[in-house]
């Protein structure tokens, strides 16, 4: 697969675009949704609908519409916090983390877990690329 130079956004959005040809799905981490909004605009400005946001400023109903919007198959990417690793994709194609050293992929509250070894195990079980992407500064 060529992928043209650009920034990080325009990889992940070529990576996905990718992705979605083959009719599967992506799930992308962000160490925190507010931070990213210009990437959202991005992915919405090139995919249109098929987006779900996941994230705890959400209120309870938002987050059931986005949630119903995965399961019913209208979401092809999830883009969320490191709880959207848990969101019910079918026929994942890549998950993307990025600034996968951000210490926010650990869970300290209870259910404790870490968003990247979760990643991992599902990138393994589903045979699909895991990209992992560090910020260097």
């Amino acid at each position: 697969m060529e992928l043209q130079a650009h920034g990080k956004t325009e990889i992940y959005l070529q990576l996905i675009e990718n992705v979605i040809k083959q009719d599967k799905t992506a799930i992308v981490l962000v160490p925190e949704i507010s931070l990213t909004p210009q990437m959202v605009d991005r992915f919405l400005a090139r995919f249109g609908d098929c987006i779900a946001i996941l994230h705890s400023k959400l209120s309870v109903g938002e987050r059931y519409d986005e949630w119903q919007k995965i399961k019913e198959g209208k979401a092809k990417i999830v883009i969320g916090a490191r709880s959207a690793i848990f969101a019910p994709v079918e026929n994942l194609g890549i998950i993307i983390i990025d600034e996968e050293h951000d210490s926010s992929y650990k869970s300290e509250m209870s259910p404790r877990y870490n968003a990247k070894e979760i990643a991992g195990f599902m990138a393994k079980q589903n045979n699909i690329p895991l990209v992992l992407r560090k910020c260097y500064t």
